[in-house]
């Protein structure tokens, strides 16, 4: 787990009015030094089901292995064959979705591992899931709860992709968006192991706000369910708060790019702004129009993923990070150089 730092963190330049004070629960800390070590005893038993060749030069392996509490986890590997090292990718997925297979990714010359995360997709199986919601699983303590089981769940998919690569990759990214974003965000916090984190519209920072203004996703969920039980408010949002992206964020080390969508009724974009102000990495963000719509705008977001597929492909600028490049804009008019 990362070092604690009691640095103050500085609001990025121009959105210094979305730094917040936050609340970070006694417990936080121990509770998942705890949890990540819990992890690092179980063996992740990797049990290759298929291989594949869906593109000249590149293999696909569909995985299964075991994660936190000895839950199975499907996840795939998709890697060019030629024999050079290679950037490696580990993703997850939307919320109550599943992964799909990025072969745009490794016809770029990159190794990619997705899973799906417990309660999901094709791992569905592995936890019941509440009837009120994916959030909700478990909301009675941090504990029990889901979340704590789907962050384990990305880290141990970081460690499988290594044992499956035996070592052989370059720069090691978390990537995610919204659900996805959030368990990548919460993974880097916990692990010396990513180089790179990219992150658009990560979910689950400022909860307390989340539920007054996202009109779906987990914070319709969320809100639906204190209102029907009144009793159980204080409950939910003690546990939530071992899980809000906020507290997780001054824990990041390695150079982080976020994508915000100013739009979004679903993750709402003052959330994800409140969230980078709280990030003490080299860190930079791109203004998107929007995210989580039909809108044609949404097309923007392919120059946010141009960006970072090409730093993987070469480095990451030497000025990364520097106040004259942190904030930009791909709203249509302009884009990073």
């Amino acid at each position: 787990m990362p070092a604690r730092t009691s640095s103050t963190q500085m609001p990025v330049k121009g959105l210094e009015r979305f730094k917040l004070n936050t609340y970070r629960p006694p417990g936080f800390l121990g509770f998942w030094d705890s949890t990540v070590a819990e992890l690092a005893a179980i063996a992740p038993e990797i049990d290759i089901v298929t291989v594949q060749a869906p593109d000249d030069g590149l293999q696909l392996q569909r995985l299964v292995y075991t994660s936190f509490g000895g839950v199975r986890i499907h996840g795939y590997l998709l890697r060019p064959v030629s024999g050079r090292s290679r950037p490696l990718v580990v993703h997850a997925h939307g919320y109550e979705d599943r992964y799909e297979l990025q072969i745009e990714w490794a016809r770029l010359g990159l190794n990619v591992l997705g899973f799906d995360a417990r309660g999901a997709g094709r791992s569905a199986a592995a936890v019941s899931v509440s009837e009120f919601g994916y959030l909700l699983t478990g909301i009675e303590s941090p504990a029990t709860s889901i979340l704590r089981g789907a962050v384990a769940d990305f880290l141990q998919s970081v460690q499988v992709a290594m044992e499956l690569l035996e070592g052989d990759f370059g720069t090691l990214a978390f990537y995610g968006f919204s659900f996805g974003g959030a368990l990548a965000l919460m993974a880097a916090a916990m692990s010396r192991d990513a180089d790179f984190v990219v992150l658009g519209q990560p979910t689950f920072g400022w909860t307390e706000e989340r539920r007054r203004l996202g009109l779906g996703g987990s914070a319709l969920q969320l809100r639906q369910y204190v209102e029907k039980f009144r009793w159980r408010h204080d409950e939910a949002m003690e546990t939530l708060r071992y899980f809000d992206t906020l507290n997780f964020a001054p824990l990041i080390r390695a150079p982080a790019l976020v994508g915000i969508g100013l739009d979004d009724d679903v993750v709402p974009s003052r959330t994800v702004l409140a969230l980078v102000n709280h990030m003490r990495c080299p860190l930079e963000v791109r203004l998107l129009p929007v995210s989580h719509s039909d809108d044609p705008l949404e097309t923007r977001w392919q120059a946010f993923h141009d960006e970072w597929l090409g730093y993987l492909s070469s480095r990451l600028p030497a000025d990364f990070g520097d106040e004259a490049r942190q904030v930009r804009t791909l709203l249509g008019h302009s884009s990073p150089g």
